[in-house]
C-alpha cells in the first residue's frame, strides 16, 4: 500500500517528490472505490459492467506503471542519427559514437556496461564532448579507466568542457597531460587531420564558452573554416551557434551542456538550462543550420540534484557518409 509522509521530503526536489506521494493517496482511494463498485455489481449480477470497469482499472494501471518507469528511467539510452555529406569518399561509412556529461558517472562496475556497448557498435571514432568529470572532484579514476578501455576500441577524441576548464586553469589539474599520455587527442582550440575510410577529417576542439569567443575562439574557428576537409568541431556549448557560429561552414558540430533540458517536453524539446533560462534553443538532437549541421548529446548525467524526466542518459550514434536518406 501507499502511504503519504507525514512531512514533505527535504533536499532537491523535496516538493516535487511530496506532489507525487499525495497523488499516490488520491489514486489509492480511487482504486479502493472501483473494488467496492466492482463487489456491489457482482452482488447485483451486473457482471458485463464489472468487466468493463475491471478492465479499465486495468488498462489505467499498468499505463501509469509505464509511463512512470518511462519518465523517470535513469538506463542508458542509444540513439542513432545520420548525416550525409558530399565530401565523403567512397560507399564506406563512417562511424561516431558520442559521448558528454558524464559527470564521472559509472554505468555498471568500472563502467563496463557502457564500454561493453560501446564496443558492440563498432564506432570508427568516439568523440568525447566534455565535462566527463566534476570541477568539485579530484578524482579521476572513472575518466582515465574509461578512456584506457575505451582506446582498445577506437580512436578518442576529447573537447574539454567548462568542468574540465576548471580543473586545468583554477586547479591545475594534471588530467590534460595525463590523457595525452594515454593516446587520448586532447584538442584545446586546436585541429588534427586524420583520415577514415578514405576520406580527409579536420576534428577540432573549441573550448571557450559563448561570452570568450572572440578573445580565446575566434582566431582558431577563421583559421579552421579554410579547410576543405570534412570539418568535425567538438565545441561543449550548444550557446556558440546562437552567434558566434551560426553561420560557418563546418561540416558537423558535436556539444553538450545543456543536459537535454533536464525535462524533456513533446515537440518543445528541452525545458531549461540555467545559461539560457527555458526552451534551449538546441537541447537534443541533431539541428540544421545554414551553413552546418550541429547535434547536442543529451548527456549521460546530472549534477544539479534536480531528477531527469522524460529524458534518459543517451549514448549517441552518428553515421557519416554519402547516401542522402530520404524519410518513407
Amino acid at each position: 500500500m501507499w502511504k503519504r509522509e507525514k512531512k514533505p521530503e527535504k533536499g532537491p526536489g523535496g516538493d516535487f517528490v511530496a506532489g507525487l506521494k499525495a497523488k499516490e493517496k488520491g489514486f489509492e482511494v480511487w482504486c479502493r472505490k472501483m473494488i467496492v463498485a466492482a463487489y456491489k455489481g457482482i452482488r447485483r449480477g451486473h457482471w458485463k459492467k464489472v468487466v468493463k470497469r475491471a478492465l479499465l482499472v486495468l488498462v489505467i494501471v499498468v499505463g501509469i506503471l509505464m509511463s512512470g518507469r518511462y519518465l523517470f528511467s535513469d538506463e542508458l539510452e542509444v540513439t542513432f542519427h545520420h548525416l550525409y555529406s558530399p565530401k565523403i569518399l567512397g560507399t564506406d561509412n563512417t562511424r561516431l559514437v558520442v559521448l558528454s556529461d558524464l559527470h564521472n558517472r559509472e554505468f555498471g562496475p568500472d563502467n563496463r556496461e557502457l564500454i561493453q556497448q560501446i564496443a558492440s557498435l563498432e564506432p570508427d571514432l568516439i568523440i568525447m564532448a566534455g565535462d566527463m568529470v566534476n570541477a568539485y572532484e579530484d578524482d579521476l579514476d572513472v575518466i582515465l579507466h574509461l578512456c584506457d578501455e575505451l582506446l582498445k576500441i577506437a580512436p578518442v577524441y576529447y573537447g574539454p568542457g567548462n568542468h574540465e576548464n576548471h580543473l586545468f586553469y583554477e586547479k591545475d589539474s594534471p588530467l590534460e597531460s595525463l590523457l595525452a599520455e594515454k593516446g587520448v587527442h586532447v584538442l584545446v582550440n586546436r585541429a588534427e587531420e586524420v583520415t577514415i575510410h578514405k576520406t580527409p577529417f579536420l576534428i577540432g576542439g573549441l573550448t571557450t564558452a559563448p561570452e570568450g569567443y572572440e578573445e580565446y575562439g575566434a582566431e582558431f574557428i577563421e583559421e579552421y573554416e579554410k579547410s576543405s576537409d570534412f570539418k568535425l568541431l567538438i565545441a561543449h556549448y550548444p550557446g556558440l551557434y546562437y552567434d558566434a557560429l551560426s553561420d560557418t561552414e563546418i561540416d558537423l558540430g558535436i556539444c553538450g551542456h545543456y543536459h537535454g533540458g533536464l525535462v524533456r517536453l513533446p515537440v518543445l524539446e528541452g525545458l531549461y538550462h540555467g545559461d539560457v533560462g527555458f526552451l534551449p534553443k538546441y537541447s537534443g538532437g541533431m539541428y540544421s543550420l545554414p551553413n552546418s549541421t550541429i547535434f547536442v548529446s543529451r548527456g549521460m548525467e546530472d549534477h544539479s540534484g534536480f531528477p531527469r524526466i522524460n529524458n534518459r542518459p543517451e549514448l549517441a550514434v552518428i553515421d557519416v557518409n554519402g547516401r542522402q536518406e530520404t524519410n518513407g
